[in-house]
């Protein structure tokens, strides 16, 4: 395997920010994780994020933060729709140099008058980003510049406090080393991986590379690779009239039954059915949102 790594946010320029409107979005995505914080404002739709021990359901108008380092998967109803703002630590160490060492959440009691108050400024500073995203206006990057360090000093300021260092060290540590791996599945998903090479890889012992991949990512080594299978399966169902075994043959399932079995898992659904759902809906249609797990 090669030394790849693992979501580098292309998006960030060099003043540590990145900005994406992200719509008609990919109905589940594998756990994953980034070195940048992302910020979300949710638009249009619902979206489930699962995270080690807990789930989070969010509407529109919500907001919620992702740590550097936090792994995640989301679902969401096909015509989710949201804001994305990426806040790259490094960056911004530069004007703040425990930011790299600051854990940020945006739960708060609401009666706390201080925090609703730069909770509702955020919401606004992003609405407005949202706006000049639609619409580039005049110095809209200067304005929208501008605003996006006014989020990065709320944050700080309102929203953050400090992680312990050593588990913040132990914590990359580990997922530093899963970078080869994980980027390696993305890229190689529709080849044969074996769970013998991946640990070689990484110079562990099979049982020690197990403990270590489930541990950081929530779930098995096979059951990862399986998952990042089914969803670029899905995704060619929507995108493609090639048959279902073609699609299936060039994503690592040699077994229909095995992509049956993980399409149900993850979406309630046949890849059949789901071709036809994808053919039958339009835009402005809403999917059936997901069971709560």
């Amino acid at each position: 395997m090669g030394n790849y790594q693992h979501r580098i946010l292309t998006d960030i320029d060099d003043s540590g920010f990145g900005v994406k409107y992200e719509t008609n979005l990919s109905i589940f995505t594998p756990r994953h994780w980034h070195k940048a914080l992302e910020l979300l404002l949710f638009i249009k739709g619902r979206v489930t994020c699962n995270f080690e021990n807990t789930s989070r359901h969010f509407k529109a108008g919500d907001m919620y933060i992702l740590n550097s380092h936090e792994v995640h998967e989301t679902k969401c109803s096909r015509n989710a729709v949201y804001l994305v703002v990426h806040i790259d630590p490094t960056q911004m160490s530069r004007y703040v140099p425990a930011f790299d060492q600051m854990s940020f959440s945006l739960t708060f009691d609401p009666e706390d008058q201080t925090k609703t108050m730069a909770y509702e400024q955020l919401r606004s500073h992003l609405m407005e980003i949202l706006r000049q995203t639609e619409v580039e206006e005049p110095a809209y990057k200067l304005e929208r510049l501008a605003r996006l360090y006014a989020v990065a000093a709320i944050l700080v300021k309102h929203f953050s406090k400090p992680l312990a260092v050593e588990e913040t060290r132990l914590q990359r540590s580990d997922m530093t080393r899963l970078e080869p791996v994980l980027e390696y599945v993305q890229l190689h998903h529709g080849e044969e991986i074996s769970l013998d090479e991946a640990a070689k890889a990484m110079g562990l012992n099979k049982e020690y590379f197990c403990r270590l991949f489930k541990k950081n990512m929530g779930v098995s080594f096979l059951q990862y690779v399986y998952q990042i299978r089914t969803t670029a399966v899905c995704r060619e169902l929507e995108t493609t009239d090639d048959t279902i075994g073609e699609i299936a043959e060039r994503h690592g399932f040699r077994d229909p039954k095995m992509l049956n079995q993980y399409f149900r898992e993850i979406y309630g659904c046949t890849p059949s059915e789901k071709r036809r759902f994808f053919r039958e809906v339009t835009l402005d249609d809403g999917e059936p949102e997901f069971e709560e797990e």
